[in-house]
């Protein structure tokens, strides 16, 4: 509004329109002007335009007010814009009024709410409508009534995440103006894509996002000759695509990713000569790609991935020279890894990842300057890494991991790098000090490779970093006060290296911090009991170090409240086990486990992962699930009772205390552990007897009490009329099923200790487990976890549900969701 001068004639203002010969004002434009606060119903507004035809006051802020019924004042109005305003509430019944309109906006208000029936009442008097636009807008009591279809004039339907539901009138098409339909995450929604028997249509825009409509695409398509964008996505569609599809003349967008479609892709691809973009992502397309392809000239973004698409890539693409994101991840490619030249000057984005290209990366290519992406993760890339990688000047996202890469890295020259994963490959060297001071890199992660050297002492990390994943490598050296209050880490996983010394305090500075793995390297210390004081810890890994010392109390009234899985094994811890600590574990009591199928993740891209083991294998998780608690104090020197208080950690799944001096009775409140999967407190100095509440432990798949001093008969009963000898030998009182002792017979003996581990060995049996977080990577194995695990110890249930959840879902598209960064990019 600062044209807006006082004494000047408001007609010549910006967003004002005067009538030519009246000079009243019969429009206002004061979208997107800073508006806040409620509109009154004495407002000059309502009281100072009696000729006003259109109002747009979309982008304004009126802090979810009401819509005022003041509008409808305005009996000449056409055009009524309120989009995005921030009105709550619901529409005036008199909008329904305002006859004269031909064009209504009130999407996006998310506490806007038409009552029900409404939808049908708000159009009832609206016959003169070519524009609607209710998206968000709360219809969950209604249905989308046929009296839509009396709209004659309608050019544009825009409806979204409203809850309209019932069967949606395919008529809609019928109407003679239509140019725009848009239906988008309106699940309630059923239907299906009518024969389209004419060639009169007008719609040029179709965009259904509905889970609910299904069907094929039928071949009368061919008669949307003025089609310019065809998005169907997230839905239920299945066949191949129709052959006339590919004649549309004038059609420039198609994106029917998220559905079933199948069969190739045809070579009458190259009749789309106008098209800008295409995504066909996430299907069951199969077959080689057409060398026609390389006729699409105009084509920005190419998105095939998730498919079953085979074969080499055709060097043909590298004609597409106006191409900015090429996305072919998730495929069946094989062959030479694609090298582009001088023909995609343009190019962003690449992504090939997860496919089976070979060979080594090219050593000399023209460099796109504008290449943003490049990921060629999981595919079978050899050699070393050519220098043009680390010079490309605008790089932001680098994905090398999972290949054959060797030799060393050099030092990146790209100032906005944000990510970079070079982890499982064979890559040596050090790491430049430059890389950790990259001042916008968020994730560094070149885990599981030879990289040696020490972390810098600098004051210059990166202040955005969140991810640090240094884990089996062999860097060594002590790690430097380098940590400062200003950071954003939420990972730091050093697992698996040669790093010692004690653990530097200026970790205290991570706020943030959510896991932080220094399990198998060499540090000594004390129990750095200051972690406590962290608000966002959820995993700490100590397990396989020189820690030593008792624990010591923190200071903190409620120490480590967000913690839910702990591993201090393999140490030299000495005292009693830390009583306060398991007071307040509280993300270790009562998990609401209504998010179960949600992951630890980082970023959207960067999963933790847990190793177990079990029966001496190793089974890793690549993702994690949130609700997984555990605790692991094993192979210590701890003294003294189990306090009882553990009883009160009725979340967790896993619990070792193995290997350690501890005495007494085992608590009967672990029979409170009623989510309990694996208990291990063998090679102790346990006696009494085994208590009768912990048969309560129906999820139990895993026990071992053996090595102790236990006494009295075994309890029988679900889950323990399963398990075998292995549970208990070495105590040598016990009596009853499974052993051959029968109780009050004092000759009987019990089967010799042949195959379980000795006193100080490493640990052979499943009972021996620890946990590494966090790895980077995707998917689970699930039929060798299922299949061991069943067969072995029972359904662990946190593992079933997370299969059965995920088991709904297409597996590839689940994989390949965590890896597309927040869908496509222009």
């Amino acid at each position: 509004m600062e044209s807006w001068k006082k004494g000047s004639d408001c007609c010549s203002w910006d967003g004002v329109e005067c009538d030519r010969e009246t000079g009243q004002v019969i429009g206002l434009d004061l979208s997107c002007s800073w508006l806040q606060g409620a509109i009154h119903p004495n407002s000059s507004l309502f009281l100072s335009f009696p000729q006003l035809q259109k109002l747009n006051l979309a982008y304004n802020n009126f802090f979810m007010s009401r819509i005022s019924p003041e509008f409808t004042r305005f009996t000449k109005l056409t055009h009524l814009n309120l989009s995005r305003c921030g009105f709550s509430g619901k529409v005036p019944p008199g909008v329904s009024f305002l006859n004269k309109l031909m064009s209504l906006d009130l999407s996006y208000n998310f506490d806007l709410r038409l009552e029900e029936g409404g939808f049908e009442l708000l159009i009832q008097n609206l016959s003169k409508l070519r524009d609607l636009d209710l998206s968000v807008v709360n219809m969950s009591s209604s249905v989308v009534p046929n009296s839509l279809l009396n709209l004659t004039f309608l050019r544009t339907v825009g409806l979204g995440e409203s809850g309209l539901h019932g069967e949606f009138p395919s008529g809609v098409f019928l109407l003679p103006h239509l140019q725009n339909l848009v239906i988008i995450f309106e699940e309630g929604l059923t239907g299906h894509i009518p024969d389209f028997i004419n060639s009169t249509y007008t719609v040029q825009n179709l965009i259904l996002i509905a889970q609910g409509i299904s069907g094929v695409l039928p071949d009368s398509i061919a008669n949307l000759k003025s089609l310019k964008q065809l998005v169907i996505r997230y839905s239920k569609f299945h066949g191949s695509i129709p052959t006339s599809l590919w004649n549309l003349p004038q059609i420039t967008y198609v994106d029917l990713s998220y559905n079933n479609f199948s069969g190739i892709l045809p070579s009458l691809i190259s009749n789309l000569t106008q098209i800008t973009s295409l995504d066909l992502s996430y299907n069951n397309f199969h077959g080689i790609l057409p060398s026609s392809i390389s006729n699409i000239t105009q084509i920005t973004y190419l998105d095939l991935s998730s498919n079953n698409f085979s074969g080499s890539l055709p060097s043909s693409i590298s004609n597409l020279g106006n191409l900015r994101t090429l996305r072919l991840l998730d495929n069946n490619f094989t062959g030479r890894f694609l090298s582009w030249d001088v023909n995609l000057p343009k190019l962003e984005v690449l992504d090939v990842s997860n496919n089976s290209l070979t060979g080594p990366l090219p050593s000399q290519v023209v460099v796109p300057p504008n290449l943003t992406d490049l990921t060629i993760g999981r595919n079978l890339i050899n050699g070393t890494i050519p220098s043009w990688v680390f010079e490309l000047p605008a790089l932001k996202y680098l994905d090398l991991s999972y290949n054959k890469l060797i030799g060393h890295t050099l030092e990146f020259q790209s100032s906005s790098l944000e990510i970079i994963d070079l982890s499982h490959n064979d890559l040596n060297g050090t790491i430049p000090n430059s890389t950790f001071e990259l001042r916008k890199l968020t994730h560094l992660i070149v885990s599981s490779n030879s990289f040696s050297g020490t972390i810098p002492r600098s004051n210059r990390f990166s202040e955005y970093l969140n991810v640090i994943d240094l884990k089996m490598n062999n860097f060594s050296g002590t790690i430097h006060d380098s940590f400062t209050r200003r950071n954003f880490l939420t990972t730091i996983n050093l697992y698996g290296n040669g790093f010692e010394g004690p653990i530097t305090k200026s970790l205290i500075n991570c706020r943030y911090l959510e896991v932080l793995d220094l399990g198998r390297n060499k540090f000594f210390d004390e129990f750095p009991h200051w972690l406590g004081n962290l608000p966002n810890l959820h995993v700490l890994i100590l397990q396989s170090n020189k820690f030593h010392g008792s624990i010591v109390t923190s200071t903190t009234k409620f120490p480590f409240p967000m913690l839910r899985v702990l591993n201090m094994a393999n140490n030299n811890f000495t005292g009693p086990l830390p009583i306060k600590y398991f007071k307040s574990f509280k993300a270790m009591m009562n998990v609401d486990e209504h998010f179960d199928l949600e992951y630890m993740r980082t970023g959207g891209i960067y999963y933790d992962s847990l190793t177990i083991v079990i029966k001496g294998s190793t089974i890793e998780m690549k993702k994690i699930l949130k609700v997984f608690t555990a605790i692991d104090l094993s192979r210590n020197k701890f003294q003294g009772e189990i306090p009882e208080i553990i009883g009160g950690l009725n979340s967790i799944r896993g619990l070792n205390l193995s290997h350690n001096s501890l005495t007494g009775h085992i608590p009967k409140s672990l029979g409170n552990l009623t989510k309990l999967e694996w208990i291990d407190l063998s090679s102790n100095k346990l006696n009494g007897e085994i208590p009768r509440q912990l048969v309560n432990l129906t999820f139990l798949g895993t026990l071992n009490l053996s090595q102790n001093r236990l006494v009295g008969p075994i309890p029988r009963g679900k889950q323990f009329d399963t398990f075998s000898n292995d549970s208990y030998i070495n105590n040598s009182a016990l009596c009853g099923p499974p052993l051959s002792n029968a109780c009050g017979d004092p000759k009987a003996t019990q089967p010799p200790p042949s195959t379980f581990e000795e006193e100080d060995s490493e640990p052979v049996s499943g009972f021996g487990w620890e946990v590494i977080l966090p790895g980077y990577g995707f998917g689970l194995v699930v039929g060798l976890v299922m299949g061991y695990l069943m067969f072995s110890f029972g359904k662990p249930q946190w593992l079933v549900k997370m299969v059965e959840g995920v088991g709904n879902r297409n597996e590839k598209r689940l994989k390949s969701n965590a890896r597309r960064r927040g869908g496509r990019r222009n």
